[in-house]
């Protein structure tokens, strides 16, 4: 791991866990409103931290489903009721960056022909997850079933997430001896490889002079 990240990852395993459970709903919810904002990235390295010993992984898990579940609820409650108004003033601004009409028009389709199954997907989906929330409400999809889908679609993500994060975690002294001793295996190779290379290419040289 590069040592410019060590003290990273030191200052937050320092934090109160209360702080950082807090946090980690905040996240995830901001994450939906705001999508290009990186909340996958927090949820991996706090369940590496989770491996390593400094929280717990089932409350990191809860945390981040709780705060996704709010996010993706209150986008498609905006698109419900506020959708038609502000796609016209999304054109041309700066949500107009974040939120493109052009995909939620996109996602108005799919919905409109699979929106059970694309609202499974959602969070599979990185660059659709917002406007498929938006266009949720807009197409006006049943609140109860978009909420049953979409929850199950969080679940199974944040799932993923969690678990590669802790497994990792937990697994590091192993790894990061593997790593070590693989590096020392790689160098010795391309050392040897760059030797063959040199020597292929003075022969090379030499027949043709």
């Amino acid at each position: 791991m590069a040592d410019w990240f060590l003290p990273i990852l030191d200052w937050l395993a320092a934090r109160d866990p209360l702080i950082v459970y807090a946090f980690l709903v905040f996240n995830a919810c901001f994450e939906s409103l705001f999508p290009p904002y990186p909340s996958d990235a927090f949820v991996l390295i706090l369940s590496f931290l989770s491996g390593l010993g400094s929280f717990n992984p089932i409350i990191v898990y809860a945390c981040t489903v709780v705060g996704s579940i709010s996010g993706m609820m209150v986008l498609y409650a905006i698109g419900r009721n506020k959708g038609d108004a502000l796609m016209g003033l999304l054109s041309g601004t700066f949500f107009g960056r974040i939120f493109p009409v052009a995909m939620i028009e996109k996602a108005k389709r799919k919905l409109s022909q699979r929106g059970d199954v694309m609202s499974i997907l959602n969070r599979f989906l990185p660059g659709m997850r917002a406007p498929l929330c938006f266009a949720s409400g807009m197409v006006r999809l049943s609140p109860k079933k978009y909420l049953f889908h979409s929850t199950i679609s969080v679940i199974l993500w944040n799932c993923f997430l969690v678990f590669a994060g802790f497994y990792v975690g937990s697994t590091w002294h192993k790894a990061s001896a593997f790593l070590r001793n693989y590096s020392i295996v790689a160098y010795i190779a391309l050392v040897l490889l760059l030797a063959v290379w040199v020597v292929l290419y003075f022969k090379k040289k030499k027949q043709r002079s």
